[in-house]
């Protein structure tokens, strides 16, 4: 048996794709289900329109619908941000519709209009930043896997390296193991070193995260790392 049997992986062992999940679990950390997404907002643009048609028309009631907007931060939907600015442009209309009269009616239009402002800005921006969040997420996920890439192309051309060595010094053993010019401790130390060397190689080729750490406890002995610890 060659020692390269023991390190031997397929080409498709070694391929990298991004992982989709590792994405979506940094996109949506801190989101709500979209349907409580849904409720919650519902539920506050109601609370806020009763406030709203109770008071006069001059108080600027319409601005409070800006914290239903803030609610679309925990959806996973980009663009739901400007479904509820429109939606909350409609109970604004309703509530300058409705809402006991007071205030004079240049007023009442200015608070209005602001309101309305108010309500679109913050859902635009609220969008770009969702946008600009998602793009800096993909662009970290595929430096990751770049990085993964150039990893796994090392720790292959390494076992490629490691494996030929092994292999020819596997045949040194062999023959000196015919010719009898080595006595056996040595035939065995030899041997320990070419068996520590795949395990190693092969131990190497396992980690399962491009860490420092994880790399480092992946081919050092236990022993060393503690003694390193201790420093």
């Amino acid at each position: 048996m060659y020692y390269s049997d023991i390190i031997y992986s397929t080409p498709q062992q070694w391929e990298v794709t991004p992982d989709r999940t590792k994405l979506e679990s940094m996109n949506t950390r801190f989101k709500l289900s979209n349907p409580q997404v849904y409720s919650f907002s519902l539920i506050l643009a109601a609370i806020i329109l009763l406030i709203d048609l109770s008071l006069p028309l001059g108080v600027a009631g319409g601005v409070l619908y800006i914290a239903v907007i803030l609610i679309s931060l925990w959806s996973s939907r980009n663009r739901f941000s400007l479904y509820l600015a429109a939606g909350c442009s409609i109970l604004v209309a309703i509530g300058f519709l409705y809402s006991p009269p007071g205030g004079e009616f240049w007023k009442v239009m200015v608070n209005r209009g602001l309101a309305l402002f108010a309500i679109w800005v913050t859902a635009i921006l609220l969008m770009v930043w969702k946008e600009t969040r998602k793009n800096n997420l993909e662009l970290k996920l595929t430096r990751e896997v770049e990085k993964e890439k150039i990893y796994v192309a090392t720790i292959h051309g390494t076992q490629h390296i490691v494996n030929n060595l092994l292999n020819q010094l596997l045949l040194i053993k062999m023959e000196a193991e015919n010719q009898k010019g080595l006595d056996s401790e040595t035939i065995k130390i030899l041997d320990d070193m070419a068996t520590e060397a795949a395990s190693l190689t092969k131990s190497l080729s396992e980690v399962d995260e491009i860490d420092d750490e994880k790399i480092r406890q992946s081919v050092y002995p236990q022993s060393d790392q503690q003694a390193g610890k201790g420093r």
